[in-house]
Protein backbone atom coordinates (compact mmCIF):
# COMPACT_ATOMS: atom_id res chain seq x y z
CA UNK A 1 0.00 0.00 0.00
CA UNK A 2 1.30 3.43 -0.90
CA UNK A 3 1.64 6.12 1.77
CA UNK A 4 -0.94 8.91 1.64
CA UNK A 5 -0.04 11.99 -0.40
CA UNK A 6 0.94 15.18 1.34
CA UNK A 7 -1.25 18.19 0.55
CA UNK A 8 1.44 19.51 -1.83
CA UNK A 9 1.67 16.14 -3.59
CA UNK A 10 -2.11 15.93 -3.92
CA UNK A 11 -2.20 19.45 -5.39
CA UNK A 12 0.54 18.55 -7.86
CA UNK A 13 -1.22 15.31 -8.85
CA UNK A 14 -4.44 17.25 -9.44
CA UNK A 15 -2.60 19.73 -11.66
CA UNK A 16 -1.06 16.92 -13.73
CA UNK A 17 -4.46 15.24 -13.99
CA UNK A 18 -5.99 18.52 -15.14
CA UNK A 19 -3.45 18.95 -17.94
CA UNK A 20 -3.84 15.34 -19.09
CA UNK A 21 -7.63 15.56 -18.98
CA UNK A 22 -7.72 18.87 -20.88
CA UNK A 23 -5.37 17.48 -23.52
CA UNK A 24 -7.48 14.35 -23.95
CA UNK A 25 -10.62 16.47 -24.29
CA UNK A 26 -8.88 18.75 -26.80
CA UNK A 27 -8.05 15.68 -28.90
CA UNK A 28 -11.61 14.40 -29.13
CA UNK A 29 -11.59 12.16 -26.09
CA UNK A 30 -8.50 10.06 -26.71
CA UNK A 31 -4.75 10.44 -26.76
CA UNK A 32 -2.07 8.08 -28.09
CA UNK A 33 -0.10 6.49 -25.28
CA UNK A 34 3.17 8.16 -26.28
CA UNK A 35 1.55 11.60 -25.98
CA UNK A 36 -0.02 10.72 -22.63
CA UNK A 37 3.33 9.50 -21.34
CA UNK A 38 5.08 12.63 -22.64
CA UNK A 39 2.63 14.75 -20.62
CA UNK A 40 2.89 12.63 -17.48
CA UNK A 41 6.68 12.58 -17.56
CA UNK A 42 7.73 15.84 -19.21
CA UNK A 43 4.97 18.47 -19.06
CA UNK A 44 6.87 21.66 -18.15
CA UNK A 45 6.82 22.16 -14.40
CA UNK A 46 4.42 19.26 -13.86
CA UNK A 47 5.76 16.04 -15.39
CA UNK A 48 7.55 13.49 -13.27
CA UNK A 49 10.96 14.37 -14.73
CA UNK A 50 10.22 18.09 -15.12
CA UNK A 51 8.80 19.13 -11.77
CA UNK A 52 12.11 19.57 -9.95
CA UNK A 53 11.64 17.08 -7.12
CA UNK A 54 14.23 14.47 -6.14
CA UNK A 55 13.92 11.34 -8.24
CA UNK A 56 16.97 9.30 -7.38
CA UNK A 57 18.49 8.20 -4.11
CA UNK A 58 17.08 8.08 -0.58
CA UNK A 59 14.95 11.23 -1.07
CA UNK A 60 13.56 10.03 -4.40
CA UNK A 61 11.40 7.23 -5.72
CA UNK A 62 14.11 4.86 -6.89
CA UNK A 63 17.84 4.23 -6.96
CA UNK A 64 19.89 3.24 -9.99
CA UNK A 65 23.30 1.57 -9.92
CA UNK A 66 25.28 4.75 -10.71
CA UNK A 67 23.63 6.49 -7.73
CA UNK A 68 24.62 3.72 -5.30
CA UNK A 69 28.34 3.79 -6.05
CA UNK A 70 30.89 4.38 -8.77
CA UNK A 71 31.41 0.65 -9.33
CA UNK A 72 28.93 0.43 -12.20
CA UNK A 73 30.65 3.27 -14.07
CA UNK A 74 34.04 1.66 -13.49
CA UNK A 75 32.84 -1.73 -14.75
CA UNK A 76 31.21 -0.18 -17.80
CA UNK A 77 34.38 1.79 -18.53
CA UNK A 78 36.31 -1.49 -18.69
CA UNK A 79 33.97 -2.61 -21.48
CA UNK A 80 34.01 0.73 -23.30
CA UNK A 81 37.77 1.03 -23.24
CA UNK A 82 38.21 -1.96 -25.54
CA UNK A 83 35.92 -0.47 -28.17
CA UNK A 84 37.32 3.05 -27.83
CA UNK A 85 40.90 1.79 -28.05
CA UNK A 86 40.09 -0.21 -31.18
CA UNK A 87 37.96 2.23 -33.15
CA UNK A 88 37.63 5.48 -31.16
CA UNK A 89 34.39 7.36 -31.39
CA UNK A 90 31.81 8.88 -29.14
CA UNK A 91 29.67 7.69 -26.24
CA UNK A 92 25.94 8.42 -26.21
CA UNK A 93 24.00 8.03 -22.96
CA UNK A 94 20.22 8.18 -23.08
CA UNK A 95 18.39 9.59 -20.07
CA UNK A 96 21.42 10.19 -17.88
CA UNK A 97 19.57 10.96 -14.64
CA UNK A 98 21.81 13.02 -12.41
CA UNK A 99 24.86 12.54 -14.63
CA UNK A 100 26.74 10.35 -12.17
CA UNK A 101 27.30 7.59 -14.69
CA UNK A 102 28.72 10.10 -17.19
CA UNK A 103 31.03 11.62 -14.59
CA UNK A 104 32.23 8.24 -13.36
CA UNK A 105 32.66 6.82 -16.84
CA UNK A 106 34.61 9.83 -18.10
CA UNK A 107 36.83 9.79 -15.02
CA UNK A 108 37.62 6.09 -15.34
CA UNK A 109 38.15 6.27 -19.11
CA UNK A 110 40.64 9.10 -18.49
CA UNK A 111 42.51 6.87 -16.02
CA UNK A 112 42.57 4.12 -18.66
CA UNK A 113 43.76 6.53 -21.36
CA UNK A 114 40.80 5.85 -23.66
CA UNK A 115 38.60 8.91 -23.57
CA UNK A 116 35.90 9.18 -26.23
CA UNK A 117 36.04 12.09 -28.65
CA UNK A 118 32.73 13.23 -27.16
CA UNK A 119 30.45 12.03 -24.38
CA UNK A 120 26.93 13.00 -25.42
CA UNK A 121 23.84 12.87 -23.25
CA UNK A 122 20.40 12.80 -24.79
CA UNK A 123 17.99 14.04 -22.13
CA UNK A 124 14.39 15.17 -22.56
CA UNK A 125 13.97 16.71 -19.11
CA UNK A 126 15.22 20.29 -18.75
CA UNK A 127 15.44 19.75 -14.99
CA UNK A 128 17.68 16.71 -15.35
CA UNK A 129 19.79 18.42 -18.06
CA UNK A 130 20.48 21.17 -15.53
CA UNK A 131 21.43 18.62 -12.86
CA UNK A 132 23.73 16.83 -15.31
CA UNK A 133 25.38 20.06 -16.39
CA UNK A 134 25.92 21.06 -12.77
CA UNK A 135 27.60 17.75 -11.93
CA UNK A 136 29.70 17.62 -15.10
CA UNK A 137 30.86 21.18 -14.43
CA UNK A 138 32.76 19.81 -11.42
CA UNK A 139 34.94 17.59 -13.64
CA UNK A 140 38.43 18.64 -14.74
CA UNK A 141 38.41 20.82 -17.87
CA UNK A 142 39.84 18.03 -20.05
CA UNK A 143 36.79 15.87 -19.26
CA UNK A 144 34.25 18.69 -19.23
CA UNK A 145 35.25 19.73 -22.73
CA UNK A 146 34.23 16.32 -24.09
CA UNK A 147 30.73 16.32 -22.62
CA UNK A 148 27.66 17.49 -24.53
CA UNK A 149 24.18 17.67 -23.08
Amino acid sequence: MLPPLTPAQAEHAAAVFGVVRATIEAHGGWLPFDQYLRLALYAPGLGYYSAGSAKFGPEGDFVTAPEVSGLFARALAEQCTGVLAAIGGDVLELGAGTGRLAAGLLSRLAELGTLPARYCILETSADLRARQASLLATLPAALRSRSRI
